[in-house]
């Protein structure tokens, strides 16, 4: 969406971002943030208080949980690979939506543990809906038996090196392109797991 149709705190949001992306936190400015939105300081202030404050509201309006958990709840078929598949492709479409905040918290990670916390809260909600999902089809002999959050874990940390291999370097890392990635981390998992 271009600037212009995104409301002042959206705007606001969205320099912010990008500036502390390419500079980290505590290198940009409220000046810098204000003049990228165009809009004043006092706005800024107005709006957000303070820098942190428009880093929190960042990340609370950026969360990918309710956009993962109404998939899960409307698009499930009970297929684990079928799942999976679909699963992976939102989670990091997802996370290349919200890559902004993801590279912020790496960046930050030091000196502001509690924005680690903030994106990690979501993490665990993610891997909640997994657990139970794993925990379904489990019940219904659909999957192995084993221990439901750690195969969620195991799940998203594979997806989630994928990522923030790219966010990073690139394809320097990784040279496998998204699809066959997910397709073959899914058939890997699957195979693993299949009753």
């Amino acid at each position: 969406m271009p600037k212009n149709k995104l409301s002042t705190s959206d705007r606001i949001l969205q320099s912010a971002l990008q500036l502390m992306k390419e500079k980290g936190f505590h290198l940009v400015t409220i000046k810098e943030i204000a003049d990228a939105a165009n809009v004043s300081e006092m706005t800024v202030f107005r709006h957000f208080e303070t820098k942190k404050g428009v880093l929190e509201a960042a990340i609370e309006r950026n969360t990918v949980v309710p956009g993962f958990k109404q998939t899960l709840d409307n698009n499930i078929v009970w297929n684990l690979e079928k799942d999976l598949l679909q699963i992976a492709h939102l989670y990091l479409d997802l996370m290349k939506r919200y890559e902004s905040i993801c590279l912020i918290a790496v960046q930050e990670r030091a000196s502001m543990p509690e924005l680690v916390d903030l994106v990690s809260d979501n993490t665990e909600q993610l891997k909640g809906y997994i657990t139970t999902y794993f925990n379904s089809m489990q019940e219904e002999g659909k999957m192995k038996q084993t221990d439901s959050y750690t195969q969620a874990s195991i799940f998203l940390t594979t997806l989630f090196s994928y990522f923030i291999s790219n966010a990073l370097w690139k394809e320097k890392f990784i040279t496998v392109a998204k699809e066959e990635f997910i397709k073959n981390s899914v058939q890997t998992f699957c195979y693993g797991l299949q009753p």
